[in-house]
């Protein structure tokens, strides 16, 4: 019992440490950009109906406001695979000279399924885009999607960033 004590203790104490680190690391990137979505084409109804629907930026921020306010990116250096979205660490799936994409997921309305997002930005035109998917299980099934296997999606949303200080 002392011992599980001793790791739970151990644990709590490293993953302080490493939430302080973080904090420090994300306070000298050296990349830092607001993006935010200008239009959204909605590709598939959540029941797989195929629709051809766009959403200009007046619409989103009148009805989807959520949808409209920036996010703020921090990436440590260009070579790293460390980056902070609105202060949450996040793993680069990719990052070159070109631009960096990430994986992310959502809970949703319906209990045991999330969306996956997949976002990209082109550092040469500052162009972001998130990708969402249909609602897929929230189980381990979930981890043979990626990049390279993207889940079935049902919008598409476009943007820019601009760079910060």
């Amino acid at each position: 019992m002392k011992k599980l004590l001793g790791i739970v203790v151990l644990g709590l104490l490293l993953s302080g440490c490493s939430e302080n680190k973080s904090e420090a690391n994300r306070k000298k990137s050296t990349i830092k950009l607001s993006c935010e979505i200008k239009k959204v084409h909605i590709v598939k109804k959540f029941d797989g109906t195929d629709i051809d629907v766009w959403y200009d930026e007046k619409f989103l921020k009148e009805n989807l406001s959520q949808l409209t306010e920036p996010i703020i990116i921090e990436i440590f250096k260009k070579d790293s695979h460390a980056m902070w979205q609105d202060k949450q660490p996040v793993l680069l799936n990719d990052h070159n000279e070109k631009g960096f994409s990430y994986l992310n997921e959502s809970a949703t309305q319906r209990e045991g399924f999330i969306n996956l997002h997949y976002i990209s930005v082109n550092y040469d035109n500052l162009k972001y885009k998130a990708e969402t998917s249909m609602l897929i299980k929230d189980d381990d099934s979930k981890y043979n999607f990626g990049f390279g296997n993207k889940a079935e999606i049902s919008s598409i949303g476009y943007g820019s960033c601009e760079k910060l200080k």
